[in-house]
């Protein structure tokens, strides 16, 4: 046991104040973003022809900025700092390592685990924030949209948020748990590999199509058949997210994100060379 909290020690001491100054970083841009709408928002849109009323709702607040690129930026930086785990020529952790005599298998789980916590904290406090910010925007919006159940719909309308709180979405529930799973434990494997001197990149196309993928709207994996599956997608010749990118992309990242964690678990798993 005492071997065990020493690895997340040593995990913790290289990674942690790094991955939570990035969470920070970004909730905090995230935040920025989100007020910059709120202070600037028009009630009267005036144009060059005409003018219409233009009332606010969470749903404008959310889409005014791109807020998923403060989300998708770190959490392409936060995979990269668990990636450089115990491979960045740091003689402490080498020397740590090598005094626990633990083998290389035994670590690699364990710091795929911590991966996948710090993962899920990196998602928590990105809802949180949103979360906390739309509640505090809830007394400034148009009456026709602050009723009571306004932040629920949004959490249903806006992509983003939706990703974020898929209440009742099971699959993106799935798909979000899936591919922190597979995100902590394919940093892992690069670190292992890079350790052993091989080459290893899987981490690197897994976390930039996670970021890209991660908003998806409402009913992206619902399925009733192929005709019923594929009518999202072909609805007036295909169906869009809000940044633009097909929702299909959606069940490529949860296969992706399964296959990925098999793989890594596999690599992981193979016989090592320091238990011979």
């Amino acid at each position: 046991m005492k071997r065990i909290a020493s690895l997340l020690m040593l995990a913790a001491r290289s990674t942690l104040w790094k991955a939570a100054g990035i969470t920070l970083a970004s909730c905090l841009a995230e935040a920025g973003l989100f007020l910059a709408a709120l202070s600037g928002w028009q009630d009267t849109v005036r144009t060059a022809y005409y003018e219409y009323s233009n009332p606010m709702g969470l749903e404008g607040l959310l889409m005014q900025y791109p807020l998923s690129w403060c989300f998708r930026i770190g959490l392409v930086l936060v995979c990269a700092v668990l990636a450089f785990l115990g491979w960045e020529g740091s003689s402490r952790v080498s020397y740590t390592l090598r005094r626990l005599s633990v083998g290389h298998r035994a670590l690699t789980l364990l710091w795929a685990g911590y991966g996948f916590f710090c993962l899920l904290f990196f998602w928590a406090a990105h809802l949180g924030t949103l979360l906390a910010l739309c509640a505090a925007a809830l007394p400034r919006l148009a009456p026709e949209f602050s009723g009571p159940q306004a932040l629920f719909l949004a959490c249903y309308r806006d992509p983003y948020l939706h990703s974020l709180l898929p209440l009742d979405d099971c699959l993106l529930w799935v798909r979000n748990l899936s591919m922190c799973a597979a995100l902590g434990t394919a940093a892992a494997s690069f670190s292992f590999q890079r350790r052993m001197g091989r080459r290893a990149f899987a981490i690197l196309p897994l976390a930039a199509l996670s970021a890209l993928c991660f908003p998806l709207p409402m009913g992206s994996f619902e399925f009733g058949g192929p005709a019923e599956f594929l009518r999202p997608y072909l609805y007036d010749g295909i169906f869009y997210s809000a940044d633009g990118l097909p929702s299909v992309l959606g069940p490529v990242l949860l296969f992706v994100s399964l296959c990925a964690l098999a793989a890594s678990l596999c690599q992981i798993l193979r016989r090592d060379p320091y238990e011979e």
